[in-house]
């Protein structure tokens, strides 16, 4: 039943990552860092702020996708599927790598290790997967106002 509902209904997996997100923000050491370091630019946000605004965007874009699903507005399918599995699949990389740049050392050369390279390029594809989203969703409307305007 549950494995059905996940199967037609992808965005669920949104608001449980939403969810974990929420959990994850709360549990461990408040005072830990992510550094991302582009070029000569450090970025330097606390964990338990990017997991609340992983938590926001996930649960926001879910609530999008249940609130259309309510009012039987239709998204492209496949661009529904890209979105939610690209989301998740892209923020695990960026959390992966994120891990990998940490472990190394405490002090680690960013500039011979090509870890940030991937780090920004996970997190540009979750940028332009939320704007396919958008897309998506504007698309969605704009067909369920002409199919209104034809009848």
């Amino acid at each position: 039943m549950i494995l059905k509902l996940l199967k037609n209904k992808s965005y669920f997996f949104l608001l449980l990552a939403s969810i974990l997100f929420l959990v994850l923000s709360y549990i461990g050491d408040k005072n830990e860092i992510l550094d991302i370091n582009v070029h000569d630019t450090y970025y330097i946000i606390s964990r338990q702020h990017s997991f609340i605004l992983l938590c926001l965007i996930f649960s926001t874009t879910g609530l999008f996708y249940f609130v259309f699903d309510f009012f039987k507005i239709k998204f492209v399918s496949i661009l529904s599927l890209v979105h939610v599995y690209g989301s998740l699949i892209f923020i695990g990389l960026f959390f992966y790598y994120l891990h990998l740049v940490n472990s190394v050392e405490d002090f680690p050369l960013f500039d011979s290790i090509d870890y940030n390279f991937r780090i920004i390029v996970s997190l540009l594809f979750f940028a332009g997967l939320q704007l396919l989203f958008v897309f998506n969703l504007f698309i969605s409307i704009i067909k369920k106002l002409s199919n209104l305007a034809t009848q």
